[in-house]
């Protein structure tokens, strides 16, 4: 499906797209080069790099350099023609850590939204090289079936996230609740939740369900040696408050979660001046560890 590309390159304004080819899929990504240190973000389930234009535009003088990612299946990057091989947390980590080595990135602070988030805490428990983890609208759960009852809230979004075939009614649902207060949601942002592969999000949720490769996230969190920042929007139609309160981290940036009143499952969009200041002042933490 072809996507709005005059919308998307609005949103973006700043920076450059270009793509890479990893391990024989292209991905696509944009680019703002400001500063040696990298903040690397990851978007959700049908969603796309563009997402983030609000922090391209506000953190483009912070000294950072920016980089957002198509997820394979999403945006500008290829589909799959494995997607058992390719839509699950492990190879989704693999790839794009082979993508930041291409580019030349290394102990980037990693940003990961929903989906995004989980493909981070991967990339953390595998020993690859970061200097900080930020976490939103992400529980760390799985593998397995063990903690997502608990991590996950009943809703008609949550109804929708792991559909393979989705009707317009149904995206219609999922993006109200993938963008929670944020009112009108741009024309550009649905057009991207109809573009994305419904292959990834459904062979992605069989994998983890069956507990059989994956690193434990409750785990990686606890124990991880970096600083980690965990955001939660207490109007979140998917993520539990009560879970994320069970956290513990030994490197927990503020002790403890924090939590945004009146604020659904994107906070960089439906607060973006307090979301880019959190980043900054979680940025500065994260680069001035040696």
């Amino acid at each position: 499906m072809a996507l709005i590309q005059g919308e998307l390159a609005a949103l973006r304004g700043t920076g450059s797209v270009d793509s890479e080819d990893i391990d024989g899929l292209s991905i696509e990504y944009w680019r703002y080069q400001g500063g040696q240190n990298t903040i690397v973000f990851l978007h959700g389930n049908s969603a796309g790099k563009e997402v983030f234009y609000h922090q391209f535009a506000g953190l483009q003088d912070a000294g950072y350099d920016l980089l957002a990612i198509d997820l394979p299946g999403h945006g500008g990057s290829a589909d799959s023609p494995n997607p058992e091989r390719d839509y699950n947390f492990p190879a989704l980590a693999l790839r794009l850590h082979r993508l930041l080595k291409v580019l030349g990135i290394s102990r980037p602070l990693i940003a990961g939204w929903s989906l995004g988030g989980h493909i981070a805490i991967e990339m953390a428990g595998r020993g690859f090289d970061m200097g900080g983890l930020m976490l939103f609208g992400t529980p760390p759960m799985g593998p397995g079936m063990v903690d997502f009852e608990r991590a996950f809230v009943a809703s008609d979004a949550m109804a929708v996230t792991l559909k393979e075939e989705r009707t317009a009614a149904d995206l219609a649902v999922y993006t109200k609740g993938l963008y929670g207060s944020l009112d009108p949601i741009p024309p550009a942002f649905l057009d991207l939740a109809r573009r994305a592969d419904g292959r990834c999000p459904s062979h992605v949720g069989t994998h983890w369900s069956k507990g059989e490769e994956g690193c434990h996230q409750r785990t990686v969190v606890r124990g991880w040696e970096r600083p980690i920042c965990i955001l939660h929007g207490k109007e979140d139609a998917f993520v539990s408050e009560g879970y994320l309160a069970t956290l513990t981290a030994e490197h927990f940036w503020t002790q403890s979660v924090v939590m945004l009143p009146d604020v659904g499952h994107a906070p960089f969009l439906e607060a973006p001046n307090v979301f880019n200041d959190t980043v900054e002042a979680f940025a500065k933490t994260v680069f001035s560890n040696p």
